[in-house]
């Protein structure tokens, strides 16, 4: 039975995403998938996005490219209630948890939470930068909650999960490589949580080369004051080079020539999509034992798990040890979009 499902998406980046942006490539994978099977889509997001869904847009363009705050509420609570607005018309709400400003729709799902679903797209424990989240989401903790990890759910167990459903890769946009190039590579978003710092230093006392490519974000201030001070005086062009933000053509040469991605995360990741598509290319990543690391890395099958920098530099000198054939084997099992969206429809279908 078709189902008329509302998907609402972030509206800071472009779904698909040109570049950076974890969430909106996971919004984009599952509303091509449910389109394609024949559900009736609707996507609530920036006015640039590409889908083959119904588009719903309260604004022209990815907020985060037209300067617009992360802080900025106005938009998203328009975006937000366009959707709810319409309940009517859906079978299915869901609303990807990506921004503070995304917990306006919590309220709203009170009166019909039999048919809202949301995914949270950052731990449960977030409150050093989000004063007030365990509060709220403990006000509402009876809807309906997805994770995309187990490890996602620490410090809020009580909450009414649903399921876990892993995040998906393309594996046809990640092609395999078993003869990679001479370097390492760390990707992702400049902020002390995903560790490029840790990441330069690892392979400076690894002696190794290492290629660095991710966001530098203006707009908040703590992140972009790291990058200045603690990041960029670390690089040399030689051998720590800064490459800048990339798209998926990029993003895909460097993953599949990487002989490594290092992945020395400082917080609870609650998936970590870098460590999948590295691993669809056939990279196996070298992690450290954070959020959802373990829940994607076998250790010593598919990368290595560690717990400090010093055991990241060992773990550099052994990354031959790794079958990078296994290390595609285990995102084509696991972690596909194909799996992904499956499971989103079986879990739509049975509820809604």
């Amino acid at each position: 039975m078709a189902l008329k499902i509302a998907q609402v998406g972030p509206l800071w980046e472009s779904i698909p995403p040109a570049k950076y942006g974890g969430t909106e490539r996971i919004v984009y994978y599952l509303t091509e998938g449910l389109t394609k099977k024949g559900h009736d889509v609707t996507l609530f997001a920036a006015g640039t996005c590409q889908t083959s869904a119904k588009l719903v847009s309260v604004y022209p363009r990815p907020l985060f490219r037209d300067g617009i705050p992360w802080w900025n509420v106005m938009y998203p609570l328009l975006n937000i209630t366009a959707a709810f607005d319409a309940q009517k018309k859906f079978d299915i709400i869901h609303v990807h948890l990506n921004q503070g400003s995304d917990f306006l729709a919590l309220p709203l799902a009170k009166q019909i939470k039999q048919k809202v679903f949301f995914t949270l797209h950052f731990p449960y424990e977030f409150n050093y930068t989000w004063k007030g989240n365990t509060e709220v989401f403990q006000k509402y903790k009876d809807l309906q909650y997805i994770s995309i990890s187990n490890s996602q759910r620490k410090g809020g167990e009580n909450l009414n999960w649903i399921k876990t459903i892993y995040n998906g890769v393309d594996i046809d946009l990640y092609k395999f490589n078993e003869t990679p190039e001479d370097y390492f590579l760390w990707l992702g978003k400049f902020n002390p949580d995903k560790g490029p710092r840790e990441a330069i230093l690892a392979a400076k006392k690894a002696g190794v080369k290492l290629l660095l490519a991710g966001t530098v974000d203006t707009l908040e201030s703590d992140d972009y004051r790291y990058y200045k001070q603690e990041v960029a005086p670390l690089f040399d062009d030689k051998n720590i080079i800064f490459l800048g933000e990339k798209n998926d053509v990029e993003k895909n040469q460097l993953y599949r020539e990487a002989l490594g991605l290092l992945n020395p995360i400082q917080w609870n990741e609650p998936f970590g999509l870098v460590m999948a598509e590295a691993m669809a290319a056939g990279t196996p990543v070298i992690s450290y034992r954070q959020g959802a690391a373990p829940e994607i890395i076998t250790d010593g099958s598919d990368g290595f798990l560690v717990d400090s920098l010093d055991q990241m530099v060992e773990k550099i000198k052994q990354i031959d040890k790794i079958d990078r054939r296994q290390c595609r084997q285990t995102i084509e099992q696991k972690f596909s979009t194909t799996r992904m969206v499956d499971n989103y429809e079986q879990l739509f279908k049975n509820i809604g």
